[in-house]
């Protein structure tokens, strides 16, 4: 599983989001939303893949998405027991990973 990583060295900002998302893939291959936080960091490696996989549990719609890449994108994940949709609100290059909240 890709994870985020600090460039630099340096401990990551005290501010990032604490949020959290856990999902278990079924025999099936399905997943199952387990736990979805309102606001979570997700590493760039794995939004990259989400943005060239195949779109069948999650993809990314890249309409609103702005100067920075990904930033202003929407995340959809289909799990076989909920959808959860986030926002891309900001990128951090210092840990390569992007900010993601529940839409308004």
């Amino acid at each position: 599983m890709p994870e985020l990583a600090v460039t630099d060295g340096m401990p990551p900002p005290d501010d990032l989001p604490r949020g959290e998302f856990r999902a278990t893939t079924l025999a099936d291959g399905s997943i199952r939303i387990d736990h979805a936080d309102p606001r979570i960091l997700i590493s760039a490696e794995l939004l990259h893949m989400i943005a060239d996989g195949d779109g069948r549990d999650a993809w990314l719609d890249l309409r609103a998405s702005g100067m920075f890449y990904l930033v202003g994108a929407v995340l959809h994940i289909n799990a076989v027991n909920q959808h959860v949709v986030y926002r891309i609100t900001g990128y951090v290059p210092r840990i390569r990973g992007y900010l993601a909240e529940w839409p308004d």
